[in-house]
């Protein structure tokens, strides 16, 4: 089955870690994350973060990727997290890791 997604937001690579940055018009993606956890508490918290992996080295055929991370700080719509691999990617959602 092939399914389009449309994309909420891109993963760039910074340094030793990893920023995403969710467009404008998915914000509410955001305040789902903030109403869930609280204003101010984001620090720490485990996210999963659903993904097209981009990558050329791509061999299993997956379209996309889902990987644990661990949000570091949130300004707005940029989410810093923990370093993925992942860079230039582009995300098709960000959820609370409920297991952790």
């Amino acid at each position: 089955m092939h399914l389009n997604l449309e994309p909420i937001g891109i993963i760039k690579k910074v340094a030793n870690k990893s920023e995403i940055l969710i467009y404008s018009d998915f914000e509410q993606v955001i305040r789902n994350i903030v109403s869930k956890i609280g204003e101010g508490a984001e620090m720490g918290q485990k996210i999963l973060v659903i993904h097209k992996n981009n990558s050329k080295k791509q061999i299993d055929g997956h379209q996309v990727q889902v990987t644990k991370a661990t949000l570091l700080e949130r300004k707005g719509n940029l989410l810093t997290i923990s370093k993925i691999e992942a860079n230039e990617d582009s995300v098709i959602d960000v959820r609370l890791d409920l297991t952790a």
